[in-house]
């Protein structure tokens, strides 16, 4: 008798998705880093950055509670067209959108529509795959993330240098209707209706904040926030920095910084598992306070490079690591929540950091404004030492 094939992963749903999710991808790692490039372009100050780039962060927190209960009810292939549709609209926006305040405008209904997509796309390819290959197939379509990220910034830079921002902004907008086409050829997607009824169990009332927050997960949440205010620094302000630099085009950063994160983040959970957390997040650490200083004292392409391979370092072991503390704790029934509560201080992370960062720079110039981000790397460390010290007994080592 011959030993049973294995159910396949490269369905044409599952390569649809991924196709959609890597085009996704690419249209925001295209704008995101030249967006600040543009805003200064058109007369706006640093401050301006700050707020502009918050804006769509603020937009896809807004829109996550509200898009997972979009993917419920109203199932999971309607809410992806619906969301990447208000994407194409939005990255056509950017063409049409000459002053700050409409670029603000624009730039938050773009985190909306990718804060529904995401939720969206993510849930329809849970649904695509076998359950005995499950992990496999979110690492794959994971990586489509991290090599956009790899090469599409670098496009960015030399679309902008060779042909103008018009042409970038075309560009975006086609990677967003290939994605948008690409998730029409999904056959497959969830149907609510066809659900069986749900069954009233009987369950402790929460009210609405706790019900949506895990107090468990505040530690962990706590350290990410910390240093998702220096993500949002780095993303927003490193190439306007580099310019300031004489280097025009800061992709070779970008492609360094993902591919060591594209190493880092599987390996984290592995050497976790063998080390203990409490090494990896060690490493992390010491990883973005060197790269947090040379950042402040990089002048050429050399320099941003070995920058974007200590920050890929410390954030590619940072966020799986403390993602699995903040749910380890936490009752299977509240995982959820604790996700949730994870991802909020990404959001607010960012969202925040930009806006003062933008400050720090508008009065204190680019470089005072990375070396002061080693104040919430500081934090980070006292958040992570008590966290330590309060699961001392409980957390591997």
């Amino acid at each position: 008798m011959t030993p049973e094939k294995p159910a396949t992963i490269w369905t044409r749903d599952f390569i649809s998705l991924c196709t959609a999710n890597l085009a996704l991808f690419m249209s925001a790692h295209m704008i995101t880093p030249t967006l600040p490039v543009y805003l200064l372009h058109i007369g706006g100050s640093r401050r301006d950055v700050g707020y502009v780039m918050a804006s769509y962060t603020v937009g896809a927190m807004v829109m996550r509670p509200i898009a997972g209960a979009l993917v419920d009810r109203w199932g999971r292939k309607k809410t992806t067209i619906l969301a990447l549709l208000l994407a194409v609209i939005a990255t056509a926006l950017y063409s049409v959108a000459g002053d700050i305040s409409l670029l603000t405008a624009v730039r938050g209904f773009h985190g909306l529509a990718f804060g529904m997509v995401g939720t969206a796309i993510g849930t329809m390819v849970i649904d695509t795959l076998p359950a005995t290959r499950f992990s496999e197939g979110i690492g794959y379509f994971g990586l489509t993330s991290s090599f956009s990220m790899a090469i599409t910034p670098m496009i960015g830079f030399w679309l902008i240098h060779r042909f103008g921002f018009p042409i970038l902004f075309l560009m975006v907008m086609l990677l967003a209707v290939l994605s948008l086409s690409s998730s029409l050829l999904v056959r497959s997607g969830h149907d609510p209706a066809g659900d069986p009824p749900n069954i009233d169990l009987p369950v402790s009332p929460r009210p609405i904040l706790t019900g949506l927050l895990e107090k468990a997960a505040l530690p962990a949440s706590g350290v990410m926030f910390s240093i998702s205010v220096v993500f949002g620094a780095v993303m927003s302000f490193i190439a306007l920095y580099a310019a300031e630099q004489g280097i025009t085009n800061i992709g070779p950063f970008f492609t360094a910084f993902a591919l060591v994160m594209l190493v880092t983040r599987p390996l984290s959970g592995r050497w976790a598992d063998r080390g203990g957390a409490v090494r990896i997040l060690l490493i992390a650490h010491l990883a973005l306070l060197l790269g947090l200083v040379t950042v402040g004292l990089s002048h050429t392409m050399g320099g941003f490079i070995l920058t974007g391979v200590l920050l890929g370092t410390g954030f590619g072991f940072f966020i799986p690591t403390l993602q699995a503390l903040a749910v380890r704790y936490v009752p299977v029934n509240r995982r959820g929540a604790a996700t949730g509560t994870y991802m909020i201080s990404i959001d607010l992370g960012i969202g925040l950091g930009t806006i003062l960062w933008g400050y720090v720079a508008e009065a204190a110039g680019y470089r005072a404004m990375f070396f002061a981000n080693l104040i919430p790397i500081a934090l980070a460390g006292v958040i992570f030492y008590r966290f330590i010290h309060s699961r001392r007994p409980a957390c591997p080592e």
